[in-house]
């Protein structure tokens, strides 16, 4: 993963997690200078910094975004609002 500024396209698909009094958000969206796509995770109680990782297909960072969706369900995390 590698800290960037955020896309500004629209996510494929974008969850936000809770967890006591933290939340972040985790999203999925296509590269604005290339054709690829970007699982980005941004911890909104400190400001981030935002965790970008690269995929040559949405199939691909939708399933990296299914994995870190599961990890942080199974740390105590649960979805308080999703897009799709």
């Amino acid at each position: 993963m590698t800290n960037r500024e955020p896309s500004p396209t629209a996510p494929l698909v974008q969850w936000e997690f809770e967890r006591d009094d933290r939340h972040l958000v985790c999203g999925v969206h296509p590269s604005q200078t290339e054709s690829a796509y970007e699982v980005a995770m941004l911890p909104l109680w400190n400001g981030g910094p935002m965790a970008v990782e690269s995929f040559e297909t949405a199939a691909a960072a939708l399933h990296r975004h299914a994995a870190i969706a599961a990890s942080l369900r199974d740390a105590g995390w649960t979805v308080t609002a999703y897009t799709a």
